[in-house]
């Protein structure tokens, strides 16, 4: 028997089960489950027909719903992901609107935050135009590719998804994208870095194939 190895697997499960527990007590709604063959710290409900997660590392097509969000627009020399959090959190605080997953971002090509969004339970709630610092959006149900990501919401991780993107994408030029990449975090603080997980995706359409002259 390995005795060494035996103790050391016994500590890692140690700490993730305490880890775990520091979840579960930081954020009450939290429950841990496995989706899509990949372990998630489920905190919030999901809007209405939002589809099951991206498995992390993997790349995936799939119909993503119409759905309205509350958005918050990043300004030279802001507080930058923080306030837009805090514009956010008082938005939806002030309209008795319930916390959903996940909450989007944009980024720059330089990496730095753009804006943060907050998606709302279904296209019922609220109704669209300028609120409260924030923006309320409806936006159409589209073809998406999307990635999977574990670990913090940081431009590397983004800058890692994206690439994974455009790897997927360069091989299957019947897809066109179309417009920015959106990134979508499904976890709060409460959770920690490694355990978080997140999405980026990309919509799509298919190429239109320009025809060839005649003969």
């Amino acid at each position: 028997m390995n005795v060494p190895r035996l103790a050391s697997g016994m500590k890692l499960k140690k700490k993730l089960t305490l880890t775990a527990l520091a979840v579960l007590l930081l954020s009450p709604a939290a429950c841990m489950r496995v989706e899509n063959g990949t372990l998630f710290v489920s905190e919030a409900q999901r809007p209405e027909g939002w589809p099951k997660i991206t498995p992390v590392g993997e790349v995936e097509l799939k119909e993503r719903p119409a759905f309205r969000l509350a958005v918050a627009e990043a300004s030279s020399g802001s507080g930058g992901e923080g306030r837009l959090f805090g514009t956010l959190f008082r938005h939806i605080q002030d309209r008795d609107i319930p916390m959903t997953a996940p909450v989007t971002m944009t980024r720059s090509p330089q990496g730095q935050m753009e804006s943060m969004g907050f998606l709302y339970e279904n296209l019922e709630v609220g109704s669209v135009g300028d609120a409260g610092g924030a923006e309320v959006q409806d936006r159409p149900s589209a073809t998406v590719v999307s990635t999977g990501l574990r670990g913090g919401y940081s431009a590397s991780s983004y800058a890692k998804g994206l690439a994974r993107l455009q790897s997927f994408l360069a091989e299957r030029t019947a897809l066109e994208p179309m417009g920015e990449p959106i990134y979508m975090g499904y976890n709060s603080p409460f959770v920690p870095g490694f355990l978080k997980y997140a999405e980026l995706q990309i919509e799509v359409e298919p190429r239109v194939q320009s025809e060839q002259p005649a003969r």
